[in-house]
């Protein structure tokens, strides 16, 4: 920390745009409302969703000037005066987004239709950060809070969409696209945690043996217009769930050609704005589920901090201290990591 008390260094974005507009300042350290605690970050998350918010896709709910950041680990400092549960000195991490915790729906399990209204949590990229008690978990004792930060995101968001939503049964073959980033890595491990085949597709052939150590059974390298052949060979007739983290119209539609039968595409990203044509008829031919997936809730959450404790999934991150901010959102519009790049303040 600095010298001056109650002061810490924090990214601020004045203006949408370039890498080169994340800037750090010094600003005030925050305080605790009542649900709240202000966590010490250990280390927060590079996504894709804080990308969108920088280059301006997206229009944070918090106003600009803001603070970049919402896949946070780190050490409870300071606690709200109506928070049970948590303790100053508490290893926690937090889930993306903020719900009431309260409603009916937050109280089944459906925190993503928040009846208070689901927001994004902010701030992370900072050395402090104030955050709600609804989206916090205590992190086991054998994982790293480096590497917890990230898990709500990469294996929460994951763990939704092929459990919950393409229901990803024993012996199937699941093919992951944007293999390399850090939703496909993760994905690639639960997809093999609950019993799958994983197929990972890449457009860059230098992480091919990268993917093959990180766990993938087959590898497809996303170039050309037949590539879907190699994926309905190393399938043995095509994949029976598709996780697809990029939304890009070059990939939906080999992909979508190689499906089996009966075959379910789960969507959890878009990562340009560009729209995916299809015939009708594809779906009804082929009896093929398209779905969304939106981020876990917070018994997936729970789950997935579990499957990590087991070793079942590990955590892939590629650390970069919060003083190479900018360097680091070069990386990411680049996609130049492997796994979920995050900042250590």
């Amino acid at each position: 920390m600095h010298e001056e008390e109650n002061q810490m260094k924090a990214t601020r974005v004045y203006e949408q745009g370039a890498p080169e507009n994340v800037k750090i300042e010094d600003v005030p350290q925050p305080e605790p409302t009542s649900m709240q605690v202000v966590v010490k970050v250990a280390a927060v998350g590079l996504c894709g969703h804080d990308q969108s918010d920088r280059n301006g896709l997206t229009r944070p709910h918090v106003g600009i000037p803001f603070t970049i950041g919402h896949e946070v680990a780190g050490t409870v400092v300071a606690v709200g005066d109506k928070v049970t549960g948590f303790a100053i000195g508490d290893r926690v991490a937090t889930k993306q987004q903020t719900h009431c915790g309260e409603c009916t729906n937050c109280r089944i399990g459906r925190e993503i239709q928040c009846e208070q209204g689901r927001k994004f949590n902010y701030g992370g990229w900072a050395e402090y950060v104030a955050l709600p008690v609804p989206g916090l978990l205590k992190v086991p004792e054998n994982i790293d809070l480096k590497d917890a930060a990230t898990i709500a995101c990469t294996v929460g968001t994951t763990l939704n969409a092929l459990r919950n939503v393409g229901q990803v049964m024993p012996g199937e073959n699941v093919l992951i696209t944007g293999a390399g980033g850090g939703l496909g890595l993760h994905g690639m491990q639960v997809a093999k945690a609950l019993g799958g085949r994983a197929i990972a597709v890449t457009s860059s052939p230098s992480k091919v043996d990268q993917l093959r150590a990180a766990g993938a059974d087959e590898v497809v390298v996303a170039q050309g217009k037949d590539y879907w052949e190699e994926i309905v060979k190393v399938t043995d007739g095509g994949p029976q769930v598709v996780l697809d983290n990029v939304g890009h119209p070059d990939l939906f539609s080999p992909i979508f050609r190689s499906l089996a039968r009966n075959a379910r595409y789960v969507f959890t990203g878009q990562v340009y704005r560009q729209k995916i044509d299809l015939y009708p008829a594809f779906l009804f031919g082929k009896e093929t589920q398209i779905r969304g997936a939106g981020p876990g809730n917070m018994a997936d959450f729970a789950d997935s901090l579990q499957l990590v404790s087991e070793g079942k999934v590990k955590s892939i991150i590629d650390p970069m201290a919060l003083d190479d901010v900018v360097e680091a959102n070069r990386r990411l519009d680049a996609s130049s990591f492997f796994g979920r790049g995050v900042l250590i303040p």
